[in-house]
């Protein structure tokens, strides 16, 4: 069982980005203080992710086995199809820009550190896309993440942690009793070679979804059969 923890990743703050982010010029009165929180959060920052080679036993209708582990998802079995490789992953910000961010007390400060801890999570999901490219050559892939969607649900979530088992003690990531993640800024899923742009957003109904990428198509939805399929 192949597992790649990258956990000496550099992170820069991308300053335009941020300002941008938090709708803020750089002559503002505020400026300074934001920069420095930047400067503040690279020094602390250690962004990690965790990824590894699964492949799958099974497939049904609704659901796949993946190293001995049955997720219950139509979506996932449609996009699975033809898939025999699959990488479950987890990636961070890290509990250092976590636990500083958390000390911090005004709301506004705090609401910058956010948008920074989203820069170093992002970092860190980039990584294993880039790790995944060098060592496999896969070439173009697509992710599913517990929780995006009713056909797959958040509680799916504590299998995928039993899938990728010491994913806490490699990137300090907590899965909460609701099955949230700690750090906050976490994301975890299934990567899969595809040759579609598949996007989870693209199934997804929920209106006013400050992270969606993508506008929901019925018509796609109609196409993975998502109002006519059952779960097990």
């Amino acid at each position: 069982m192949e597992k790649f923890l990258l956990d000496n990743l550099e992170f820069k703050v991308d300053l335009d980005a941020l300002f941008e982010a938090i709708r803020m010029d750089k002559t503002d009165d505020d400026a300074e203080t934001v920069i420095k929180m930047a400067r503040e959060a690279e020094a602390i920052a250690r962004p990690k992710a965790l990824y590894m080679v699964s492949y799958i036993d099974e497939k049904g209708d609704d659901y796949v086995v993946i190293d001995g582990v049955k997720f219950v998802s139509h979506v996932m079995s449609v996009n699975l199809k033809d898939a025999h490789r699959v990488f479950p992953y987890v990636a961070t910000c890290g509990v250092e820009l976590e636990n500083w961010s958390n000390s911090i007390e005004d709301v506004l400060e705090q609401y910058w550190a956010d948008v920074i801890k989203i820069q170093a999570l992002q970092h860190a999901s980039k990584a294993i896309d880039i790790h995944l490219e060098n060592c496999f050559k896969i070439g173009k892939t697509a992710s599913m993440n517990p929780g995006s969607l009713e056909d797959w649900p958040i509680s799916e979530q504590e299998k995928l942690f039993r899938v990728l088992g010491d994913a806490r003690e490699k990137t300090g990531v907590v899965l909460t009793d609701s099955f949230l993640m700690v750090p906050i800024k976490s994301v975890s899923g299934i990567k899969f070679p595809t040759e579609s742009n598949y996007e989870n957003c693209r199934l997804c109904k929920r209106e006013n979804c400050p992270g969606r990428r993508a506008p929901y198509d019925e018509e796609l939805a109609s196409k993975y059969g998502l109002f006519f399929s059952k779960r097990l």
